[in-house]
């Protein structure tokens, strides 16, 4: 039995009135997540200006992995999975959602609480509706599955995040700059 989660309405900004009934009941059923702002919603012949926008996030792009700053994430994701999905950054992949909707798209940044942000992404409702948007982002509560592309090798991907972890936790190597956790050298 699936779990029950309390729906939050995606609602497109600034409001603009529907253009058909079924567009506000489209939008009314897209239940995705509480950060969520704006959607690109295509309508027959005529679109919708928006852009589905969230929280910015401090992060540098090192390797192929966002690499926060925050020492508590890099530690969350060196200790789970989430790394591994941190490595599927640039993979066009398939993100189920906990109210049995689908988002297909690629991965554009995985932090360590599992927020997903997607590009291009194919977002499906558990009706069958679908919407194209340019750019989505999941919370991470509301993410079920992550499919693994079948080209990923896991281990490998897994090995190559951990070293990029351990190039920022280290600042450019043995003896050279700052630690993030330096040594007592006094007794």
């Amino acid at each position: 039995m699936a779990a029950w989660c309390r729906p939050v309405v995606l609602r497109v900004w600034p409001p603009r009135p529907a253009t058909s009934p079924s567009t506000e009941n489209m939008l009314e059923r897209h239940i995705l997540g509480p950060h969520l702002k704006r959607a690109e919603l295509e309508t027959g012949s005529e679109a919708q200006q928006s852009v589905l926008t969230s929280p910015a996030g401090s992060s540098q792009q090192c390797g192929r992995m966002a690499v926060s700053h925050s020492v508590k994430e890099r530690t969350i994701s060196e200790n789970s999975l989430i790394i591994l999905l941190q490595g599927l950054q640039g993979q066009v992949t398939t993100v189920d959602l906990r109210d049995e909707s689908v988002a297909r798209g690629r991965i554009d940044n995985v932090d360590a609480f599992m927020n997903i942000r997607l590009a291009n992404v194919t977002y499906t409702d558990r009706w069958g509706h679908q919407v194209e948007l340019d750019d989505l982002f999941v919370t991470g509560r509301n993410v079920r599955y992550v499919h693994i592309p079948d080209d990923v090798n896991i281990t490998a991907t897994i090995e190559q995040q951990l070293q990029v972890i351990h190039r920022v936790r280290n600042f450019g190597g043995k003896g050279q700059g700052r630690r993030e956790f330096p040594s007592k050298k006094y007794k």
